[in-house]
């Protein structure tokens, strides 16, 4: 079974290029040539597709394409301002005309969201899951548990073979941030209540004051010509 573990570096905004989605407004006055800086209320999003056998993606906001290279699966877009309020998100298969997900979410000033594109290629759907939670206390981290793993059934997260940090997760359910003490993790993923491991990650180095998301994606039993099966991502 596959793990990984993403750091997010600024690099990752390289494939989004138009979002029209400034932190500043420019405004001129008619007058004379001065220019006043207004601040412009924002959200921050992630995108992240863990449709395992949905084609590469390509996002529009409001109408407006933000990539520039389709988002292929496990693609991870890191943080992207967006305004508050309510927008229209439409995924594409890539190059296509017609929306796979079009929806509409509302974003709240000064919060943080992931947005994950999900399910199989035939029913594929959205999921936003709200990021922002308190800070940990000194020496300590936050982690959750996201599962989405279209075929799976709920799932167990553990540190090492005794300590159960999630249990019950079923396929889209998102826990709620944990504290748990700074230190390296061998998570395992199981079946609920089962006692053996599906997956495994180890020496999973958890640094103090940072926030993590484990992810289950891909299939527990791939279709036909499908090679991504059940794995792990921890995403920072």
């Amino acid at each position: 079974m596959e793990y990984k573990l993403i750091h997010f570096n600024p690099r990752f905004r390289n494939i989004f290029f138009s979002l029209a989605l400034l932190v500043i407004v420019v405004s001129c006055n008619p007058d004379d040539e001065d220019f006043v800086s207004q601040p412009v209320d924002v959200a921050y999003v992630s995108i992240y597709h863990a449709a395992p056998n949905a084609p590469a993606l390509d996002i529009a906001v409001d109408g407006r394409l933000i990539n520039r290279d389709p988002l292929e699966y496990t693609g991870y877009s890191g943080y992207l301002n967006f305004f508050t309020g309510t927008r229209q998100i439409k995924f594409h298969s890539a190059n296509a005309n017609s929306a796979v997900i079009d929806t509409t979410f509302n974003f709240e000033d000064g919060k943080a969201y992931s947005l994950f594109a999900i399910n199989t290629a035939s029913d594929v759907e959205a999921l936003l899951v709200v990021d922002s939670a308190a800070a940990p206390a000194a020496g300590k981290a936050m982690v959750r548990f996201i599962n989405l793993a279209p075929d799976a059934p709920a799932f167990d997260l553990t540190h090492g073979t005794d300590s159960v940090l999630f249990s019950g997760n079923y396929f889209k359910g998102a826990t709620p941030f944990q504290e748990v003490v700074a230190d390296t993790y061998s998570f395992q993923v199981r079946d609920a209540g089962a006692s053996k491991a599906l997956i495994t990650a180890e020496d999973v180095e958890i640094l103090p004051g940072r926030f993590y998301t484990v992810i289950t994606r891909g299939f527990l039993n791939p279709p036909n010509g499908n090679s991504n099966i059940l794995s792990l991502e921890v995403i920072e």
